[in-house]
């Protein structure tokens, strides 16, 4: 419970639209948009829910779609021309005494974002630091995306969506500080399971139908339930 607990109290809520995916039609030719994220939507009615675990899934649901507050970082500055003609595309500009380059590459039928740090803001010094890092599939049904720590130099948080060909879509957040995971799942009725685990135990599971009606699930840190119950 006490990942929740951190979740509901330090949630940053990110209102965004619908984006489009990109088929990779001009994907020689000219550089994405932008990194598509696709979101979990929640059900009308799970949303003006009273019961806690209704509301748990909730802020736990806007906790994982706030990797859209990143989607901007491997967006250019606007009207700033890539330095190449691409692929790949390079794009460098300057913020204070840094110097960022985001360079987007094509690998493996899939869009590559590197956003790169040099120079320093004020409190760290940069050497070539990768900050962030993406990658989409073609057609938008796949992505990843990585937050580095400067200061440790290795992954602080990751998130991956995966759409299927029936249309569910998987998104998955891992935080590598506490190796706490959520994965939520969403079909195209927006019914839905979020899984938490910790250190690869899972700890809680919440389902919910179209209708905000749901189940809820819980475990200790051996895995072993400890409690379940249900909404309507």
């Amino acid at each position: 419970m006490s990942l929740f607990l951190v979740l509901i109290g330090g949630l940053v809520l990110f209102s965004c639209s619908e984006d489009k995916k990109d088929d990779g039609t001009n994907a020689t030719d000219t550089p994405p948009e932008g990194v598509s994220i696709t979101e979990i939507e929640v059900p009308p009615a799970l949303l003006q829910s009273t019961n806690q675990y209704a509301q748990m899934a909730v802020g736990t649901i806007n906790f994982v779609n706030s990797f859209k507050g990143y989607v901007g970082f491997f967006n250019p500055n606007v009207g700033l021309q890539s330095d190449t003609d691409g692929p790949p595309w390079v794009y460098t500009w300057s913020d204070g005494g840094l110097t960022i380059t985001l360079t987007i590459t094509i690998e493996d039928n899939q869009y590559h974002w590197v956003l790169t740090f040099n120079g320093t803001d004020g409190e760290m010094q940069y050497n070539n630091f990768v900050m962030y890092e993406a990658w989409q599939n073609l057609d938008g049904t796949y992505g990843k995306l990585v937050v580095y720590d400067p200061e440790y130099q290795n992954i602080s948080s990751e998130w991956t969506w995966v759409q299927d060909d029936q249309g569910v879509i998987t998104v998955t957040f891992i935080n590598h500080y506490d190796q706490s995971k959520i994965i939520v799942t969403q079909n195209q009725d927006l019914s839905g399971t979020l899984e938490v685990y910790e250190n690869n135990i899972l700890t809680m599971k919440i389902s919910w139908n179209a209708d905000g009606s749901g189940n809820w699930w819980t475990y200790d840190d051996d895995g072993t339930l400890t409690g379940s119950g249900s909404w309507t």
